[in-house]
């Protein structure tokens, strides 16, 4: 990772490749999303990860310094959720506009998981997005005055959009009784969702996928299933299923039987001119197999 800094940075400074200038770099589907929801098409907005990929672990490749020297402004989320990153996205603030989403927030907004540390999956929580997308809207009215007009009309469309798909979400999770509202996962990406939406969410790994699960983890993620009799337990696009595999064994091994859900959207969207490349398209499909794993 250090000597990829070093070539980064180098990079950055020389500024010599011949790749096309992009508008506007997001690191993850999700921010470049909310770029588009605000930019008129003219601008260029692009994704250095792409769908499925996994932000907790993505190793910068050469091709990105490339897209990093060429690009006019950057785009993340912030709160380390693209950890190898971290530093190179750093170092680069020094030489270009670097955005972070979660910028717009305060610590009293966030879940703290350790000393000075959040829980960076702020979006499925469609209020607190709509706060990120507003300020971002600001930022982004800065860095292209000339589309100032064009990015308040969309971002007044936008907030519409997600104050709807919250408000769906908000009556149908209302139908369902408290006892049956609960959650696991691949991972803890959910738990901004569930205090949300007023779901219990256990993931089997932490916030990262970086971090290992044990066997402690795996025996009380069953119990937690057989405590709660959740007849689902749900894999993430974004992250390997043999772990969640591995826990529907370990719940038959106790007794019980739980089924494998549709795949969630988590730290990355769905593939491009799919309903679920859009935050709001894969908040639907998630919440639409939720409910369903409910009856």
């Amino acid at each position: 990772m250090r000597n990829f800094l070093i070539i980064a940075l180098a990079a950055l400074t020389l500024a010599c490749t011949p790749e096309p200038s992009i508008d506007v770099l997001c690191t993850t589907s999700v921010v470049a999303d909310a770029a588009r929801q605000l930019l008129p098409e003219e601008i260029s907005v692009q994704a250095l990860m792409q769908s499925n990929i996994d932000p907790h672990s993505y190793k910068p490749v050469e091709s990105d310094v490339a897209k990093l020297s060429n690009a006019g402004v950057i785009l993340h989320n912030g709160l380390h959720l693209e950890g190898k990153m971290t530093d190179i996205l750093e170092k680069v603030g020094q030489q270009k506009p670097v955005y972070a989403m979660s910028s717009a927030l305060q610590s009293h907004d966030l879940i703290e998981v350790g000393p000075n540390t959040y829980d960076p999956h702020i979006w499925f929580d469609l209020q607190l997005w709509n706060r990120c997308v507003g300020e971002l809207a600001l930022f982004l009215k800065g860095e292209f005055p000339q589309h100032s007009a064009a990015i308040e009309s969309n971002a007044m469309d936008y907030f519409s959009e997600l104050v709807a798909a919250h408000d769906e979400f908000v009556l149908a999770i209302n139908e369902v009784p408290d006892s049956v509202r609960a959650l696991v996962t691949a991972h803890d990406a959910f738990s901004y969702f569930g205090r949300a939406y007023g779901i219990e969410v256990h993931g089997l790994q932490g916030i990262s996928t970086a971090a290992e699960f044990g066997i402690r983890d795996m025996t009380s993620s069953a119990q937690f299933i057989l405590d709660r009799n959740l007849s689902t337990v749900f894999i993430e696009t974004s992250v390997n299923s043999k772990s969640i595999e591995a826990l529907q064994e370990a719940v038959e091994q106790k007794g019980g039987k739980v089924r494998i859900g549709a795949p969630l959207f988590s730290d990355a969207l769905g593939a491009e001119g799919t309903p679920e490349a859009t935050l709001i398209g894969a908040f639907t499909h998630n919440t639409t197999q939720i409910l369903k794993s409910f009856n």
